[in-house]
């Protein structure tokens, strides 16, 4: 038998083990090690839900959004929807949230619509031609209501009355 100063040989099953030893251990420290924060959300599809009668097609209200389908989830982007959505003027009330769909999100509009004006009726106008009238209504046929825009033509309707000489004249 042969001796060496210092340290002897290991038997090779040794260092078999020891191996195995050293791969598995590298194998739990990497499974344990923490996953990168996945990346925003992909949107993989686009709904829109009404409240109330639906006076808006669903096309025309997704033509109005930046967000898309395939595009990746954004705040800031469905703000602005949000805002351009309100700036038609046929929105009365909308919110834009996402819900989780497979490996991405849903993005559901839901929105509640102005109703739509398909009909101006003038009862009563005796003294008054209903002629004269409509030209002093800025409610437009077949766009949404605008409160203001009936008030304004209301308050219009009793000057004409008012400049013929009808005091008491109520316009509903």
């Amino acid at each position: 038998m042969q001796r060496f100063c210092g340290w002897m040989r290991p038997p090779p099953i040794a260092i078999w083990i020891a191996s195995l030893c050293t791969l598995f251990t590298a194998v739990i420290v990497r499974a344990q090690a923490p996953q990168s924060a996945p990346g925003p959300p992909v949107i993989r599809s686009m709904e829109v839900e009404y409240t109330g009668p639906a006076t808006i097609s669903k096309e025309r209200i997704l033509a109005q959004m930046r967000t898309k389908v395939g595009q990746v989830y954004s705040n800031e982007i469905v703000q602005e929807d949000i805002k351009a959505l309100y700036k038609t003027g046929y929105i009365l009330n909308v919110r834009i949230f996402a819900q989780p769909q497979g490996d991405g999100v849903k993005v559901i509009a839901a929105v509640q619509t102005r109703s739509i004006v398909r009909e101006i009726e003038i009862t009563g106008a005796e003294r008054v031609k209903p002629k004269r009238l409509r030209k002093e209504i800025k409610v437009k046929l077949n766009h949404a209501v605008d409160e203001q825009a009936l008030e304004e033509s209301r308050e219009k309707i009793i000057e004409v009355y008012q400049g013929h000489g009808f005091n008491d004249v109520s316009v509903e």
